[in-house]
């Protein structure tokens, strides 16, 4: 009876410990990065350093992610630490995209007012 008890703890504790690694990453640090990310996007738009083309192509790429991301949680909720991976690579690259579009050189010309959003 002791080996059955401990052996249905031990199994218990396999299970939960498998299950956390994933809901460890799940903590909203995702959410927090598309927000600095669409604020930077924001910000580059109203000092000029991303044209108005640039700003429609990367919120657009904003919008791909955020997509991405409501289809990897559709199959439960939590995200695995592969689906969290994957996503920081696409934020990572969307950051990388931003930061050469507000260096580039391109800005939108002070004479003319900010058009769109």
């Amino acid at each position: 009876m002791l080996k059955l008890i401990l052996a249905a703890a031990t199994a218990g504790v396999l299970l939960a410990s498998s299950y956390l690694p994933a809901a460890a990453h799940d903590d909203g640090t995702i959410d927090a990065r598309q927000e600095r990310q669409a604020a930077a996007i924001e910000r580059g738009r109203k000092s000029g350093e991303i044209t108005w083309r640039e700003g429609l192509k990367l919120r657009a790429e904003q919008r791909r992610i955020a997509a991405l991301e409501v289809h990897l949680r559709a199959s439960g909720g939590h995200l695995t630490y592969q689906e969290v991976e994957r996503l920081n690579a696409e934020l990572y690259e969307a950051r990388r995209k931003i930061r050469a579009e507000k260096r580039d050189g391109y800005r939108r010309w002070s004479a003319l007012p900010r058009v769109g959003r």
